[in-house]
């Protein structure tokens, strides 16, 4: 298996938000590391802490994680990660609506700079992210039934055209 970090000279992508502020996807640094970390306790369950600095550290210093940032504050993250010729969302949080879809639309247009056929995660079904990932255009979706730490898993599965 060949393992291959995201190279991409996009420094930051900007996007109009429907309330018209100005929001702007940059990669994440160290010094995002607090804000991150608080923003992703939103995706902590009872089992697994996604917010843990020592889980984040090594996507940030790889640049795998990109941060959607409105007024100088993170309005949401998503981490990236490629292996081979599939992109796999590592994790994907908004504190914003529309948010959301900004950083999938960016994910998408780094699949296409970087020739990625296939952008995929999995969320836990108690996330409830069914319709969202429907929307986006994730046209394949399998229910695992007790996939992960006794829980019920989606995976989400979008061809990069």
């Amino acid at each position: 298996m060949i393992i291959s970090l995201i190279k991409v000279t996009i420094k930051s992508f900007n996007i109009k938000l429907y309330d018209y502020s100005l929001m702007e996807i940059v990669k994440a640094t160290e010094a995002h590391m607090k804000e991150l970390s608080t923003l992703l306790k939103g995706l902590d369950t009872e089992e697994y802490s996604f917010s843990e600095e020592e889980k984040i550290a090594p996507l940030i210093q790889e640049g795998n994680y990109y941060i959607a940032i409105e007024e100088n504050k993170i309005v949401g993250a998503i981490g990236l990660v490629i292996i081979e010729e599939s992109c796999e969302i590592d994790a994907l949080i908004t504190s914003k609506k529309g948010v959301g879809k900004a950083l999938i639309d960016f994910a998408i247009e780094l699949c296409k700079k970087e020739n990625v056929k296939k952008l995929w995660c999995w969320s836990l079904k108690r996330y409830n992210a069914i319709g969202f990932y429907d929307k986006m255009g994730f046209e394949e979706q399998f229910l695992l039934k007790k996939h992960w730490c006794g829980e019920d898993c989606y995976i989400f599965g979008k061809v990069i055209e």
